[in-house]
């Protein structure tokens, strides 16, 4: 019986761990642990909540730790490398646990480390994969089972599967695509990975791009570039870091983007050119307009943007 170890946070994350322990129903293998950051405030009301992942494995009865770091001399590092090691892995598995892992837990299970990795690597290693392929404006992604190395996401890749990126993507659709994606290819080679049948394809070297962690500052939009670019940023930052800017002297959210047709050649970018029930508002972008279907004012709730604009000019 081959023992697993689930390393994951956010809900793709808590897909691909339902996978696995789904895998496990005929008794071959068993998913011995889960491994998934802290509880932590979230929303409004900043109620701490456990991760999805915690929440999906503990209901089915896997057993879970949440270290605040796996840093090596630190009481929590030292505590979970010990707790790993008596688990006696055969293989850990980890999807968006986001934190490095340290070269000797990689050392532990022995059939390794897979990772469930985000894009077509080399393409897009790093930690926002899904929303930088979005900004990108790529036509195209998918997820990679990797071997995992110190270096970061540079192992070999196992398998992978491809999917496109539609016009409606969100960064949170895609995600849940992804997560969906990643699932089944788990289900399809978990037995492959642990017999060791799955050729080891090294990643080339040309081709690398790295996809740097969001930054909450990000969420300003730069109206100077293509209304195609700005498209793009605005439905990969969603739900977070979001999109805004200023309008009438106050700053503004704004969500649900759509490409126009309407050309603003010649005007102020970030200007309001139009707004109708049918669209939202129309902002200004170097070549034509994007729409955007909602906003929401500081210490307000979103509205749908033409009531957001009678109440600003009545």
């Amino acid at each position: 019986m081959a023992r697993l170890a689930f390393f994951g946070t956010p809900e793709l994350a808590a897909t691909c761990a339902a996978a696995v322990f789904e895998a496990c129903a005929d008794g071959r293998h068993q998913l011995v642990l889960g491994v998934c950051q802290t509880d932590k405030p979230v929303g409004r009301g900043h109620k701490v909540e456990p991760p999805p992942t915690k929440r999906v494995l503990s209901a089915l009865g896997v057993p879970m730790l949440q270290p605040s770091t796996l840093k090596k001399d630190t009481p929590d590092g030292e505590a979970f490398f010990e707790a790993f090691k008596a688990a006696d892995v055969d293989l850990a598995i980890v999807v968006a646990y986001g934190r490095i892992v340290p070269r000797r837990l990689l050392a532990l299970p022995r059939r390794g480390f897979v990772n469930v990795h985000a894009s077509l690597l080399p393409r897009w290693r790093g930690a926002a994969p899904i929303q930088r392929a979005i900004e990108a404006g790529d036509p195209e992604t998918g997820v990679c089972l990797m071997d995992m190395v110190a270096e970061l996401d540079a192992g070999d890749v196992f398998a992978e599967r491809r999917f496109a990126i539609d016009d409606d993507d969100t960064g949170e659709t895609l995600a849940v695509k992804v997560g969906a994606h990643g699932a089944s290819l788990l289900r399809q080679h978990l037995d492959d990975l642990l017999e060791g049948r799955l050729p080891r394809v090294p990643q080339p070297s040309d081709g690398i791009t790295y996809a740097e962690m969001l930054r909450k500052d990000e969420a300003t939009i730069d109206f100077n570039r293509p209304a195609r670019a700005v498209f793009d940023r605005c439905r990969a930052f969603v739900p977070w870091p979001g999109s805004q800017t200023v309008l009438g002297g106050e700053l503004i959210k704004l969500f649900d983007p759509r490409l126009t047709d309407v050309d603003t050649r010649g005007a102020v970018p970030g200007a309001v050119v139009d707004v109708n029930r049918e669209q939202g508002v129309l902002l200004a972008c170097q070549d034509r307009a994007v729409a955007f279907g909602r906003v929401q004012r500081p210490n307000k709730g979103p509205v749908p943007a033409w009531q957001w604009a009678q109440s600003r000019s009545g």
